[in-house]
């Protein structure tokens, strides 16, 4: 196989590629770093419009370390895993710190700032430094591991080192080290998708795995876990016209840092998980007693887990929390989990 060959007709496609996307127009380390957060969470094109909107509020690292944290959430709404929403600022106060607000384009010094990992600090590094490291993310896995027949299971520690060594010889050629990693990923968005176009492909004829008709098989992927099906009773208290919820400090399992209504959730196995944490076991019984024979609300699912929602009517507010106007409810919850809960706020019908 011709690496030479293969690396010359990437940079001939890539040079007519290239230009597909604004987001690679007046380009700087901070919007690099945000823009690669934003198109890791959806399609591009639903992306993009998002990102444009967040980069007026919040055009530097200094902007997006003022915040607040509320406008940071509500600025990332809609694009799910608010955690990364959190971890941009949490990143952005360091940059100020150690950084005086300019985000490093090295490697080592962007793998020191919490929430950064290895994906977007070689992208970063790579672009902005000529830094000769794969970014490594699912595009780049398909790729690789099709033409050059990496056996080893995606996501391992041995498949990361093949696929380094293996794109090695695209960082030796003339493209520029952000430009390869950019190709590759381009590459696995539009050609070698999770159904490959191998016809279409420039490069079809030197893919081991095509020539060995195996570009199904790979990437080799873990057995898919079994999906998980919950149970996840909602509490809701009115007074008023507010409505109490309770901030996830983390020890709740999902959506941490979230404002939702309080509640319980039961695996099929397993010890049940209630927000707050101080409802009672009294409480929980009958709560269940009440709930068997209601019907579910609405689904959802977070990753593999399959919850069912049932919204309960309750008039005694549970100690603690906060109590909120619809209104105020709808910009202070960003997951979509509780936005599907306040949509059925008007449907529910109080005692």
């Amino acid at each position: 196989m011709s690496a030479d060959a293969i690396a010359k007709n990437l940079a001939a496609w890539y040079a007519g590629e290239k230009e597909r996307y604004d987001f690679r127009h007046d380009r700087n380390p901070y919007r690099t770093w945000i823009t690669e957060i934003f198109l890791q969470q959806t399609q591009i094109a639903a992306g993009t419009k998002k990102l444009k909107v967040f980069l007026k509020r919040f055009p530097d690292a200094k902007a997006l370390a003022r915040g607040p944290i509320e406008d940071v959430l509500a600025a990332f709404q809609g694009m799910g895993y608010y955690s990364r929403a959190r971890n941009m600022h949490r990143a952005a106060l360091e940059i100020v710190e150690r950084h005086k607000g300019i985000v490093p384009v090295n490697y080592d010094a962007l793998m020191k700032i919490s929430g950064i990992g290895h994906y977007t600090a070689a992208l970063i590094a790579s672009i902005h430094d000529g830094e000769k490291i794969l970014a490594l993310d699912a595009n780049h896995a398909r790729v690789l591991s099709r033409l050059f027949k990496i056996d080893h299971q995606q996501g391992s520690s041995q498949f990361k080192k093949a696929a380094a060594k293996a794109a090695a010889r695209f960082f030796e050629n003339k493209m520029s080290a952000g430009d390869v990693n950019e190709a590759l990923m381009q590459w696995g968005q539009l050609i070698c998708k999770r159904t490959p176009l191998c016809t279409q492909c420039f490069a079809s004829a030197y893919c081991a795995a095509y020539n060995g008709a195996q570009q199904h098989a790979y990437p080799v992927k873990a057995a898919r876990a079994e999906s998980l099906e919950l149970l996840w009773i909602m509490f809701v208290c009115r007074k008023g016209n507010k409505y109490q919820v309770f901030q996830n400090s983390g020890k709740f399992p999902f959506l941490k840092g979230e404002w939702m209504f309080p509640g319980v959730f039961a695996p099929i196995s397993g010890s049940i998980a209630v927000l707050p944490e101080t409802l009672s076991a009294t409480f929980l019984k009958k709560a269940a007693q009440k709930t068997q024979s209601l019907p579910v609300d609405f689904k959802h699912a977070i990753t593999r887990y399959k919850i069912s929602i049932k919204l309960l009517i309750s008039n005694e507010p549970i100690a603690g929390g906060k109590f909120f106007t619809p209104h105020e409810l709808r910009e202070k919850c960003h997951s979509s989990l509780m936005q599907k809960a306040l949509r059925r706020l008007d449907k529910l019908e109080f005692e």
